[in-house]
């Protein structure tokens, strides 16, 4: 099984580059691609920078020239449930647009045409087995839900109250939506990892910076677990 792994930042993903065994590299449409074996296992990981264009373009490319069998998105976020602190985990088990808005001709908000739905299913197996390994190397709390996704750093309350509201989202960042709804294009299978680095609040521009390398590097430890154990 080939698993193919996609981070916006260099912190979500240089710790699983360091891991790779005889690792090769590949520029395409401007995203480095690195692939080999981490743990025996075949993968590629990319870093798409940040936002939807970009990590859409990143998981298609991944898909058409790697071909892996499952994605995972992987790296922070802003955490919109009550239970989720600063380096706790969320897990999708579904994805959703919360920028999105077609209201005005009749769709419901976070619409994703083509799909035809708002909220796009995680695979449930691969999301329990990513849990299944943050039970084992981590002691943050752990919830699964909807992750909403959008072009927006969210940093107040306005922002963060309306997500809930419209999607009852647990979690929120930039890039999930986007790789889950290429990979259903696609049907591939994919799961969505999330360390909390800030509030989605008022704090959030202080907390991000502050806390993002350290939230990521709890995901880049479970992902080795997983990997390992798959």
């Amino acid at each position: 099984m080939k698993i193919g792994i996609i981070g916006a930042m260099d912190c979500e993903v240089d710790g699983l580059k360091a891991k790779i065994e005889n690792m090769q590299t590949e520029t395409i449409s401007n995203n480095t691609f690195c692939y080999g074996k981490i743990l025996g296992k075949d993968v590629v990981v990319a870093k798409c920078g940040e936002g939807k264009v970009n990590s859409s373009v990143t998981t298609q490319t991944m898909i058409l020239k790697y071909n892996p069998d499952i994605i995972i998105n992987t790296g922070v976020a802003g955490g919109l449930h009550p239970d989720l602190g600063i380096m706790d985990i969320a897990l999708a088990q579904k994805v959703c647009h919360h920028d999105s808005d077609t209201t005005p001709i009749g769709m419901p908000k976070g619409y994703v045409f083509g799909l035809d739905t708002v909220y796009i299913d995680t695979d449930a197996e691969i999301t329990n087995k990513i849990e299944e390994s943050a039970k084992r190397v981590s002691k943050s709390k752990i919830l699964k839900g909807i992750i909403a996704s959008g072009d927006q750093f969210i940093a107040t309350n306005e922002q963060r109250e309306r997500i809930i509201k419209d999607f009852n989202a647990i979690a929120t960042e930039m890039e999930g939506a986007c790789i889950g709804q290429v990979c259903a294009m696609n049907k591939k299978k994919f799961a969505v990892l999330r360390s909390i680095s800030d509030g989605a609040n008022s704090d959030s521009t202080m907390d991000f910076p502050t806390f993002a390398k350290k939230a990521a590097d709890v995901t880049i430890e479970i992902l080795l677990d997983f990997i390992d154990n798959l």
